[in-house]
């Protein structure tokens, strides 16, 4: 049985002892760069998101995106442009154009969408998903009877129907995503109240699961992780603010996207390049990121798709306004790994092996544990 819990970081959770103390197993487990719309890819492929494709939420459209078309919306009056009415059947018709997977337009402005794209196509939690192999296909090849359940289920039903699984003990692998606490400490910070009772929630489900697989017979075998930790916010930046006062204007000059940490730039003019990167230089609540860091995190993109320039903002700041909202939350993630707060959490009621301390070691090592199971029905 394997949970994956969104934004359930190491400090958050993994090293207060009373949490899940089935878990007895439990160490951090390093990130990557970015966000879940790259996380997610890293540990269901064992790959870094240069190796998979899949990095952040949006990035440049390449020919004829899935925002084909959105460019006439300049026509219509600012005010109607960002309508919750629109914002409904823009969001109905690029999933009728094939997306499967996990977007929101948020705030980004919608004549600027046809410039951009959405990565995620598929369903990420399905065989044939992802751009390479995945622990999905994996299962498939095996043969091995499995049941997931992920964001497009509420968690109490999905934990509910993970019960009843583990009490008829049919499959061998069953495996549950939730990005509830994800928003939650979005909305209240590290010390809110929902984000207690979700984690108190969480810690007696074990036990439950536990229980159940007890009835059908079986011991379950039992491990949690996540894709990343959690900061709490302390400092809100206009970065949008800085650039635009600049004397060149977005969509002429260059290409901008604002997430809620980074701002990243295509150039089109070297004008431009040289006056923004100077401008947010002057900035203390951030740095620009340089290849080798880049390199170093897996996020170096030959083709740029992602951004040319990438300036990522310190751990604790928000971009305020940018393309993912303008008003501020109680919590972010998407700064630098190595900061105390990002890494994520593993633990089980198995053994743990020391080298699986990365993001990108999940998928192999739950791969040898259901080697070590003897869960095998069809060839690996």
């Amino acid at each position: 049985m394997v949970v994956l819990v969104d934004a359930m970081g190491w400090r958050l959770a993994g090293a207060d002892a009373a949490f899940a103390p089935l878990l007895t197993e439990r160490r951090p487990l390093d990130t990557i760069l970015g966000f879940s719309s790259g996380a997610l890819p890293t540990a269901f492929t064992g790959k870094l998101p240069r190796e998979h494709g899949r990095w952040l939420m949006y990035r440049r459209a390449s020919g004829e995106g899935v925002f084909h078309g959105f460019g006439a919306l300049r026509l219509l009056p600012p005010r109607l442009r960002q309508s919750w009415k629109l914002t409904g059947l823009l969001t109905r018709l690029v999933e009728r154009r094939g997306v499967q997977g996990y977007f929101n337009l948020y705030d980004v402005p919608r004549a600027e969408l046809p410039a951009f794209d959405l990565p995620e196509r598929a369903d990420i939690f399905a065989p044939g998903g992802l751009p390479v192999d995945s622990l999905w296909d994996s299962l498939v090849r095996r043969g091995l009877p499995w049941r997931g359940w992920n964001w497009r289920q509420s968690e109490a039903r999905a934990r509910a129907e993970a019960i009843e699984c583990l009490e008829r003990g049919r499959e061998d692998f069953l495996f549950l995503y939730s990005a509830v606490l994800d928003a939650q400490l979005h909305l209240e910070g590290s010390h809110g109240a929902g984000v207690r009772e979700s984690l108190d929630a969480w810690s007696a489900w074990f036990g439950h699961a536990r229980e159940a697989a007890r009835r059908a017979g079986r011991e379950a075998w039992l491990y949690l992780c996540s894709d990343h930790g959690m900061v709490d916010v302390d400092q809100t930046v206009d970065v949008m603010r800085r650039v635009e006062a600049l004397p060149f204007r977005r969509g002429r000059d260059y290409l901008a996207f604002y997430d809620s940490t980074f701002a990243r730039f295509w150039w089109r003019t070297p004008a431009a390049r040289e006056a923004v990167r100077s401008a947010l230089a002057a900035e203390p609540a951030g740095r620009w990121l340089e290849p080798a860091e880049l390199e170093r995190e897996g996020a170096d993109f030959a083709d740029h798709r992602y951004g040319e320039d990438l300036f990522l903002l310190r751990p604790g700041a928000l971009l305020v306004p940018s393309f993912m909202g303008r008003t501020p939350v109680a919590a972010m993630h998407g700064y630098d790994p190595a900061h105390p707060a990002m890494p994520g959490l593993l633990a089980s009621n198995r053994p743990l092996p020391p080298e699986v301390t990365h993001l990108s070691h999940l998928r192999g090592f739950l791969e040898r544990e259901l080697d070590a199971s003897g869960a095998l029905v069809g060839a690996a």
